[in-house]
């Protein structure tokens, strides 16, 4: 449910957080920034507010949308350098005059650059790294209000890409970016859920970009919701080709949403018809309501190793969850380096959930966290990795045995923010 308790107004956008600082900062130059980061005690950056927890919250925020640096291409390096505030839409938009493009996106184009790096936000795809992957240097403001730059140069910079907001004020980033490309996007519905646990690996590695959607409802009747795959046209992925079935399950005639019932209008085009990458890769179109938007969301990562296993956990475990899921996503995340990515050295499948809030579709008080429960319940024999803006429970879930890094990464916060400027109460909860 929604907290009261704010002095600012300020909700994130599903509606089910509101902020409790007492004070938002919404500067316009790089000196305004440097000189809120050294009077503050206690600050975070507040972005899109695509997050569904206080992992943004602290005593004064700071909102970089009136801090407009000039977006920067660099053709030699390949790379664009934006402000930290620019959604993933912009960037794409700012990209299309190059005849340039990102490797991936995330299944809403309207998060910020900064805030979806921070928490290892992802796309989908076997071959795909998260969003973070792609940043080849960024620029922020610590403490004393200086300007610090690094690259993949700097030591400790795979420490720094995924810092949950932690070292200082992001105020640009740099991404790395590949020639332009384009996508066909074909939905299947009534897949086997028999087949889906027996060849996961197959199906997630079938295309560039691939979703399995399903409610768990009657899962014991055998029946997925949804499989949506994303395929580029120029063959270089080496997808399946596509036809009029896939694993017996037929090809839509009409749009669809991932949502059962829901207006398919709002998504990306499919039907196989071709379009610029971030037409396709995303779930749902800019300028519209992003999923269903009075929703609250979970996302939890295992090695693809056990993916199929920890599926068929999840469908035995379905009857304390399902009756507050709208929809569960199954996707493919490729590994990496980053130390608090959940996919750091770890090829995963990701199993997202998007809630019904308690109160909402006839559900009290705590049914929302006794669905997230059972569902790291189900987990908990593969090593689950959360998605660090989304909800789950830290008293079910270690981080320090997760993460190799752990250590490393926070006598690195500690060492760039000695006295926890930019920590807050979420960081004290789930690192300690």
């Amino acid at each position: 449910m929604t907290d009261a308790a704010t002095a600012t107004g300020e909700q994130n956008w599903a509606g089910n957080y509101a902020y409790r600082a007492s004070r938002i900062h919404r500067p316009t130059t790089i000196d305004e920034i440097a000189a809120i980061a050294q009077s503050a005690t206690s600050i975070r950056v507040l972005g899109s507010r695509h997050s569904f927890t206080d992992i943004v919250d602290a005593d004064e925020l700071i909102d970089l949308s009136g801090y407009q640096p000039k977006t920067h291409f660099d053709a030699d390096a390949q790379t664009i350098t934006v402000p930290a505030s620019t959604t993933y839409g912009e960037v794409a938009q700012a990209l299309a005059s190059h005849g340039m493009a990102l490797r991936n996106l995330a299944s809403l184009p309207h998060i910020s650059v900064a805030g979806a790096v921070a928490t290892a936000t992802h796309g989908s795809g076997v071959g795909n790294g998260n969003l973070a992957t792609s940043v080849a240097g960024f620029e922020y403001v610590n403490t004393a209000g200086e300007i610090i730059s690094v690259d993949r140069s700097t030591p400790d910079f795979d420490g720094m890409v995924v810092s949950l907001g932690a070292l200082g004020i992001v105020t640009t980033v740099s991404l790395d970016v590949v020639f332009d490309y384009q996508i066909e996007q074909y939905v299947y519905g009534e897949l086997s859920l028999d087949a889906v646990v027996d060849q996961l690996t197959m199906i997630l590695g079938a295309a560039y970009s691939v979703s399995v959607f399903t409610t768990f409802a009657g899962s014991f009747d055998g029946q997925v919701g949804q499989v949506w795959m994303k395929r580029r046209t120029d063959g270089s992925d080496r997808s399946m080709h596509p036809g009029a079935t896939f694993l017996d399950a037929p090809a839509a005639s009409m749009q669809h949403h991932p949502i059962p019932g829901v207006d398919g209008s709002t998504c990306t085009e499919q039907l196989g018809v071709p379009g610029p990458w971030a037409d396709r890769l995303p779930h749902f179109r800019m300028g519209f309501t992003p999923s269903a938007g009075n929703e609250v969301q979970s996302e939890f990562f295992v090695g693809s190793v056990d993916g199929p296993l920890a599926l068929e956990a999840l469908r035995n475990a379905a009857h304390d969850f399902a009756d507050r899921l709208m929809v569960s996503e199954i996707r493919a995340v490729a590994a990496d380096q980053l130390w608090m990515s959940p996919q750091y050295r770890r090829p995963s499948v990701a199993f997202h959930f998007t809630w019904h809030p308690d109160g909402e579709a006839g559900g009290a008080a705590g049914d929302l966290d006794r669905a997230v429960a059972a569902v790291q319940d189900a987990l908990a024999p593969f090593a689950p990795r959360p998605h660090w803006g989304k909800v789950f429970h830290a008293n079910r879930f270690s981080v320090p045995d997760t993460y190799e890094m752990f250590d490393d990464f926070i006598d690195m916060a500690h060492r760039l923010d000695p006295h926890g400027v930019f920590r807050n109460g979420w960081w004290a909860r789930h690192l300690g």
